[in-house]
């Protein structure tokens, strides 16, 4: 193994990523006559560089051997919103327990219970990957379905799905065979297809999704997708102007700052810009996957390839919800929405992969087996 400089282009992409968020923060927000909201974005992005330092700077046995206290702590968390009526900490916004009181603020522990995941299962995987039988697959599937179910109950179906998604890329990279993989999907996607038409909200969704300009939805539940869609359409090539967004006044575009903030984007931005957003977020991905090409051993490979595909997973699914490609989820676009408990775990995640592209292996030869 050798030691050398981190990947400098991984980090230009995050930079020019964290840029287009501020930007975005203050433009969907300070209409409102403030500037709070954009001055607390900035207080968690220093927090969350804070954390990025830490991850890329603590030697990497000391993540894995953190790696099972912090995911211990993160279900306690998690479990502890389940009895949200007994839980003087746990805070309701538009219907869901999501966050915890913390001194100072509040806190979403799914959040970070998608890096301590990460850490874990590739703990896990390191040393069975394709060697994975019934009993491997029941201990791995009830460490992902624990987590993902207290997710799902808070109710918060987009998050779960990320954590899926995750896992499915590691159990790729991990060498799991492809048909087993293929019989797991199509489990997974007829349950949560019976989850999600068993809930009444979700299955709202769904039919919206399929006809949002169904009188019954135009006004409720597929509102959303359409104020989206007009917001995108009014951008044109080159955009309104940053700034200049009708969308986001007077909640015309629900969630403009948070889960739908790349409609916003491409209205104030255009249509090439907007593009331009998507192809940082295609490089970053193309960089961390390659930092995981590189890691020196098996767990590092693992972690790298988990958080760049945690990052991926998730910025796929929100710009699919944004433009109607798949039923409305809500979760948040990665470094741009505004939000802190996001934008902490994701700079402690890019931290780590930093971390790893700093120590690479001395040859080709050295690939992680």
């Amino acid at each position: 193994m050798v030691k050398g400089p981190p990947d400098t282009t991984y980090m230009l992409v995050l930079i020019g990523l964290l840029s287009v968020g501020l930007i975005m923060v203050y433009s969907t927000t300070a209409f409102e006559g403030g500037t709070d909201n954009f001055t607390k974005q900035l207080m968690w992005l220093g927090l969350g560089v804070v954390g990025l330092l830490v991850a890329a700077i603590t030697p990497i046995k000391w993540w894995r051997a953190a790696a099972p206290w912090l995911l211990g702590l993160c279900a306690i968390a998690l479990f502890s919103l389940l009895f949200k009526e007994k839980n003087p900490l746990a805070i309701e916004a538009n219907g869901a327990y999501r966050w915890l009181k913390v001194p100072g603020g509040q806190v979403q522990p799914s959040e970070f219970a998608k890096l301590a995941f990460v850490l874990v299962a590739a703990q896990y995987l390191e040393v069975r990957g394709q060697r994975l039988n019934l009993n491997h697959w029941a201990t791995f599937l009830v460490l992902l379905g624990g987590l993902a179910g207290m997710i799902y109950l808070e109710p918060d179906l987009g998050t779960a799905l990320v954590l899926a998604g995750t896992a499915f890329c590691m159990l790729i990279a991990a060498g799991a065979k492809g048909k087993v993989l293929f019989q797991g999907v199509l489990v997974a996607a007829v349950l949560v297809a019976l989850l999600a038409w068993n809930t009444d909200h979700q299955r709202d969704r769904l039919l919206a999704w399929w006809n949002p300009w169904k009188e019954e939805y135009r006004q409720t539940t597929g509102y959303q997708v359409l104020q989206s869609w007009s917001a995108m359409s009014r951008g044109g090539v080159l955009g309104v102007g940053l700034g200049k967004s009708i969308h986001k006044i007077d909640n015309r575009l629900p969630e403009a700052e948070t889960d739908f903030v790349f409609a916003i984007v491409a209205e104030e931005m255009g249509l090439l810009r907007a593009v331009g957003v998507l192809l940082l977020f295609g490089l970053l991905a193309w960089r961390g996957y390659a930092i995981a090409a590189r890691a020196p051993d098996r767990f590092t490979f693992l972690v790298a390839a988990g958080l760049t595909s945690w990052i991926a997973v998730q910025s796929c699914l929100n710009i699919a919800v944004v433009t109607g490609t798949v039923p409305n989820t809500g979760v948040p676009l990665p470094f741009i929405s505004k939000g802190g408990s996001s934008l902490i775990a994701l700079l402690a995640a890019v931290g780590l992969v930093i971390n790893i592209s700093r120590t690479r292996r001395a040859s080709k030869k050295e690939a992680p087996r």
